[in-house]
């Protein structure tokens, strides 16, 4: 495959085929508000996007390979694990598919963000937020129970669930537009206008009112991290003031707007239910965290794991959390692909954070997603959400592309003055 842009075959009416990758990539984010069927809109317009990107659009480089190679092993030991399943399972086979499209978008994005980083992120972001924020609405509509729309997108137990099947799932998709937009308002790269901070506030508000607890730990680590990371990596100082002062006023004005919400009896009812850190489902012998300790001795006997989806059927509940559930489903091998993937994305996002490039502002607040999402594996499983991958993708893309870049940590005394140190040529500062 080729990074060349074949210019030579237009497609119809005068697109030519970059054009038309650009507006199929667009879609799979407009579209991905809806995903209550199977394949869901998104999944449709990716696989578009992939043929016509192999049409001497996307390069695998070398930097993309290990991220390709660990994602192939770890689909290739969940096969054989379920290969050994004495008997079939429909959802078992939905696993796998689920996880080789899912893993297939990452190294896809990978390609795809690398070759043009800082054109190409803005195209997908601006389509995310587009798509985040008609998916937001959608949750309002379900969490409000407006007719008519409400028989087609309705709640799930009082909660925000809008397109989705999940409202856990619903919520944590909204991260990533959430922190890019707040970076993009901090920066005065998005101006305060009514349509952004409509936007902006509508998926606070679908994400808070989805009442999931690790979402809402998901939002405010990837916050603070993008935040944290753009003040410290901003070599003006009256950035660093304005950053400062952006991230109070909106604490401020975010405050205001969860007081208002929480005005509501029920609204109110139900964030205390679901404030409580542990719930009844959790403790316990048989509880969530019960059935985590229990299998752990079992899976060190077993090297091919139970197979993919054989933990809720052994202990009648979904492992809850990502990190165990890759050695149940995948074995040993499986398992240690899986976490092999986890240390390689942390080091690679970092890279991509702390090398100076023009895109390095975009890097931050992609990176701090993936990182709290990663973490929030720890009490769900996550490994076939495809924002999951989304966030991959452009994280590698990032690196593979900094490559080109000089690469030097800097010293605590640099960075307490800015970290202003020299860019390589063709690279700008944070802005």
């Amino acid at each position: 495959m080729s990074t060349a842009i074949d210019q030579r075959f237009p497609v119809s009416r005068g697109l030519s085929v970059e054009q038309v990758r650009t507006a199929l990539v667009a879609m799979i984010f407009v579209s991905s508000f809806f995903v209550k069927v199977e394949p869901a809109p998104s999944e449709v317009f990716f696989l578009f996007a992939l043929l016509f990107c192999l049409h001497g659009g996307l390069r695998l480089s070398a930097a993309i390979m290990p991220l390709f190679f660990l994602l192939l092993l770890y689909n290739l030991s969940c096969l054989f694990s379920y290969a050994l399943i004495p008997y079939d399972r429909l959802d078992a086979k939905a696993f796998l598919i689920g996880l080789a499209y899912t893993t297939l978008s990452g190294v896809f994005f990978a390609a795809y963000v690398a070759d043009d980083p800082v054109k190409r992120y803005h195209q997908i972001i601006k389509a995310y937020w587009v798509g985040a924020t008609i998916g937001a609405a959608l949750g309002l509509v379900s969490y409000f129970k407006i007719q008519p729309l409400y028989a087609v997108f309705p709640d799930f137990g009082g909660r925000a669930l809008g397109g989705f099947k999940d409202p856990n799932v619903f919520s944590t998709w909204l991260v990533l537009p959430m922190v890019t937009m707040l970076q993009a308002f901090v920066l005065g790269h998005l101006r305060i206008r009514p349509i952004p901070v409509i936007s902006f506030l509508m998926i606070f508000a679908a994400l808070f009112l989805a009442f999931s607890r690790g979402a809402w730990i998901n939002a405010l680590m990837a916050s603070a991290m993008t935040i944290g990371f753009t003040y410290m990596l901003s070599p003006s100082r009256n950035l660093r003031g304005r950053i400062a002062f952006s991230a109070i006023i909106g604490i401020v004005f975010l405050a205001i707007m969860l007081v208002i919400l929480l005005s509501i009896p029920a609204t109110r009812e139900l964030f205390l239910d679901r404030f409580t850190l542990v719930k009844d489902y959790d403790a316990g012998e048989t509880g969530r965290f019960g059935n985590q300790m229990n299998s752990i001795p079992k899976l060190m006997q077993l090297p091919f794991g139970f197979g993919p989806y054989q933990f809720g059927e052994i202990y009648g509940l979904a492992p809850h959390n990502t990190f165990l559930n890759a050695f149940a489903s995948g074995g040993w091998i499986g398992g240690v692909a899986f976490l092999s993937f986890i240390i390689a994305n942390f080091y690679v996002g970092l890279r991509a954070v702390f090398t100076r490039t023009p895109f390095q502002p975009y890097a931050i607040p992609v990176f701090a997603c993936l990182f709290a999402v990663t973490f929030q594996g720890v009490q769900i499983d996550t490994e076939h959400w495809r924002h999951l991958y989304w966030m991959t993708g452009l994280t590698w893309g990032f690196f593979a592309a900094g490559l080109a870049y000089q690469y030097r940590p800097a010293s605590l005394a640099e960075i307490a003055k800015g970290w202003n140190l020299p860019l390589p040529r063709h690279a700008r500062p944070l802005q």
